[in-house]
């Protein structure tokens, strides 16, 4: 009983520090896994959260390389519009009602598309860092939804506010959608991506380490898609590209 007393509170206050240290790393790295299929691993000083100058290719990459390939040395810092202050939600509904209207003006979104009854629902901010001292790029993940049941999902850079990233059920203008091709050529040409097909309906961005977009459309269910798809060195089995976002 002295013995037990005797180590009891050391270790008892051990494993409470131990699961002070882990848990919150553990707790982040599924709450963006369920959100964002992105595991952040890392803790992030808050230098590391001012987003450094950056071309869009090489946020592009970053981007691609946290979502399509998480080992790779790509942080991310992921914060719920929900916890976030009300200016910073403000501005994210700002950027998603400007993101429908770009798409919609680039032939990506129809012009069918009843923007009047939109409805904000929310998303996150995440900031992606390049381990090695390179570069960031700050994403917003917005949603939102119209009177008619339709269901308008995107990312948006937030220092340019241009959507990069596409995922939307259009329910009540299903009839009114392009092709796949139409879609993703109109989608690059709106961010002034200079790309090179390499398939029906995919696009391999110049100075992106290789990445590759795609498109799809599906008129029986409304949903259209224009998402980072992967890297030509490994979609294609290239000889794998050293990216912009790794250079610097």
């Amino acid at each position: 009983m002295k013995l037990l007393r005797k180590w009891g509170l050391p270790l008892l206050t051990g494993a409470v520090v131990l699961a002070a240290v882990l848990l919150p790393s553990r707790i982040s790295a599924l709450r963006d896994r369920q959100t964002l299929s992105v595991p952040c691993t890392e803790p992030l000083a808050q230098e590391d959260l001012t987003l450094q100058e950056t071309t869009l290719p090489e946020k592009l990459e970053l981007l691609g390389r946290a979502i399509r390939y998480p080992e790779l040395d790509v942080y991310s810092a992921a914060q719920p519009l929900e916890a976030a202050d009300e200016q910073t939600r403000d501005r994210a509904e700002a950027a998603f009602r400007r993101g429908v209207e770009m798409l919609v003006d680039w032939g990506a979104l129809p012009e069918a598309l009843d923007r009047s009854t939109l409805q904000f629902q929310g998303g996150s901010r995440v900031v992606y860092v390049q381990a090695a001292g390179g570069g960031s790029a700050g994403m917003l993940y917005l949603q939102g939804e119209s009177a008619h049941r339709d269901d308008l999902w995107m990312v948006v850079d937030e220092e340019t506010g241009l959507p990069v990233w596409l995922d939307c059920t259009l329910r009540s203008c299903r009839e009114e959608l392009c092709t796949d091709e139409e879609l993703g050529a109109a989608f690059c040409e709106g961010l002034g991506l200079e790309v090179w097909q390499r398939g029906p309906a995919i696009w391999e961005v110049e100075s992106a380490g290789g990445l590759v977009y795609s498109a799809s459309v599906q008129s029986s269910s409304g949903r259209i898609c224009v998402e980072p798809l992967g890297f030509a060195w490994d979609l294609f089995g290239e000889h794998r590209q050293t990216g912009s976002a790794e250079e610097k």
